[in-house]
């Protein structure tokens, strides 16, 4: 589900707000989700009114915060890892170059 929101939102929108468009989307989709379920379990359930709405409030946010925020989070981190993996690599070694450099420079 993550993969196919992902691309998506992807095609849609710029680069620079595809990352908070899919935490926002991908939350709003697994609070709805929640909801009905709270919705469903309470047309089973003979609860009262409060209970009721404890059951269905709990679901939807739980559901939204957990499978929604910190599972698009870890989405993202695990898809573009790889590509701040590389870039950060080329910056340690050219950090590292310029630092040997100066050293080399100041020995003299």
């Amino acid at each position: 589900m993550y993969k196919t929101l992902w691309n998506s939102i992807n095609k849609q929108v710029k680069d620079s707000h595809a990352s908070a468009a899919f935490l926002a989307v991908s939350l709003m989709d697994w609070t709805t989700i929640g909801l009905l379920a709270g919705f469903l379990i309470c047309m089973i359930g003979g609860m009262s009114f409060v209970t009721k709405v404890t059951v269905v409030l709990c679901s939807g946010g739980y559901t939204g915060l957990i499978l929604g925020f910190f599972g698009g989070i870890l989405y993202l981190y695990r898809s573009e890892s790889r590509h701040l993996t590389d870039s950060t690599t080329s910056q340690f070694s050219t950090t590292a170059r310029k630092i040997s450099l100066n050293a080399k420079t100041a020995a003299r």
